[in-house]
């Protein structure tokens, strides 16, 4: 047999020495674990075979990093965030960035930039400012602001911006306003203004409402608990959604027990705007039915036993139950021949209107703007309030009417309609008519429907 070449013979000699060293080693002793001991552990998945994905050509390379967003400087200023504060009564602007920290420095830069737009307008109570600030490393340091912005009117804000030199530049947004067709609709809960406020009507436009329904509705008689109305409202909101201008009064529709009664609001080509009947005809009487939006008549006229001096004799007006404060109207156009305390009647005023008739107002809790003895007052008017002054026993307003000095019964009396629509503008009038009685049903809902 032929010996294997020299070089196998020296591995083997090789091999044969490890062989007789690892037989040599000591052996550890062997260990006996009783399983009981062992506490149960989550399995380790085994992690798959992979083969190393072959490194990218320069090109490549490039590509790759041309799409990795780049690093953002280092910097020692944190995260900014916004705020929102509002101006306490007495508070300025500057009030506000002196006591969250803002450095002297920029809060002189930027209320000098503030006041440059305002113009000399003082921000008032309630306001809101939105701040943007940013934060420095060292919570010791002053905040960073960087913005900020005030909207005291719905169609302009004002902005205050620090530039990259660190000043402080203003500017002025001014946003469009257009006109928007909305309708509010209700039930009668209380009073119509009270529940007409609550669902979302302007209060301006709920009293024109019930001045122009006072010509020819007797709401002691006719208005009900519960009664629906609806009002057609035209407001100015900004091209952000803000409303700038609340509702004007467009037409109003209130459902009686026997009948609905709807006004409608119209210029005519020579005339004021006032309100009118869908067949054309003037709302505007020489006298209101009822003074004020009456809860109820507590008292008639007439003869009866008075509930404070105990005995009877003749009652020359008509009780109307109201809350205290409920504004008292004007029952036509007229001059106030008396304002202040009358006796029994407790605050009290008088109005002459013609050379024959008078008409008089008492137990107020307050005299209405400007209501004097001498002063010319328009029909519709806010004269007073109601209260309980003067032989009294709850708030109410004590209403009579005069006719040649002597009292009648306010609730008897009847003046005739002013004025009828005739030619182009009952043409006109006529093609109003059936667009706001579709959108008093059609027109985006505002505010809470009662129901």
């Amino acid at each position: 047999m032929t010996a294997p070449p020299w070089p196998v013979q020296f591995f083997l000699l090789i091999m044969a020495a490890i062989c007789a060293a690892a037989a040599l080693r000591p052996h550890p002793p062997t260990v006996v674990i009783d399983p009981s001991l062992v506490e149960r552990t989550r399995a380790v998945p085994e992690i798959a075979s992979y083969e190393p994905a072959p490194l990218p050509t320069g090109a490549e390379f490039e590509l790759v990093a041309a799409e990795q967003p780049a690093l953002p400087p280092p910097s020692s200023l944190g995260e900014p965030y916004d705020i929102v504060v509002r101006l306490a009564r007495g508070d300025t602007p500057g009030d506000v960035l002196d006591e969250i920290g803002i450095a002297d420095d920029d809060r002189v830069a930027v209320i000098a930039a503030l006041e440059q737009l305002l113009k000399k307008r003082r921000l008032a109570a309630g306001e809101k400012l939105k701040l943007s600030l940013q934060p420095s490393a060292d919570a010791d340091d002053y905040p960073l602001l960087l913005s900020l912005q005030v909207r005291p009117e719905p169609e302009r804000e004002y902005v205050i911006t620090r530039q990259d030199d660190g000043s402080y530049d203003g500017d002025v947004t001014i946003y469009k306003v257009q006109p928007r067709i909305v309708r509010v609709s209700t039930r009668r809960v209380g009073s119509l203004l009270a529940s007409g406020v609550q669902a979302g009507a302007p209060a301006d436009a709920l009293r024109e409402f019930i001045r122009a329904l006072s010509y020819d509705v007797d709401f002691e008689r006719e208005l009900r608990s519960g009664a629906p109305f609806a009002l057609l409202l035209e407001e100015g909101v900004t091209s952000d959604g803000l409303v700038a201008r609340p509702g004007r009064l467009l037409a109003g529709e209130l459902e009686l027990a026997k009948r609905t009664v709807t006004v409608i609001a119209f210029k005519p080509l020579h005339g004021p705007r006032q309100f009118y009947t869908p067949d054309g005809n003037s709302v505007v009487r020489a006298f209101l039915r009822t003074p004020m939006d009456a809860s109820h008549i507590s008292s008639p006229f007439g003869r009866r036993r008075h509930p404070i001096l105990g005995y009877s004799r003749m009652h020359e007006g008509v009780d109307f139950a109201a809350p205290k404060g409920t504004p008292i109207l004007a029952a036509g156009r007229g001059t106030v021949v008396r304002a202040g305390i009358y006796g029994g009647y407790g605050l009290y005023v008088e109005l002459r209107h013609t050379a024959s008739i008078s008409t008089a107002y008492g137990h107020m809790s307050r005299l209405g703007r400007g209501i004097r003895p001498g002063v010319p007052v328009h029909q519709g008017q806010v004269i007073g309030y109601v209260g309980a002054t003067g032989l009294a026993t709850g708030p109410h307003l004590h209403y009579e009417f005069h006719r040649r000095g002597r009292a009648v019964n306010p609730l008897t009396q009847r003046a005739s309609l002013r004025q009828h629509l005739v030619g182009r503008d009952m043409t006109r009038f006529a093609a109003l008519v059936r667009q706001y009685r579709a959108q008093l049903r059609t027109a985006p809902l505002i505010g809470a429907v009662l129901r």
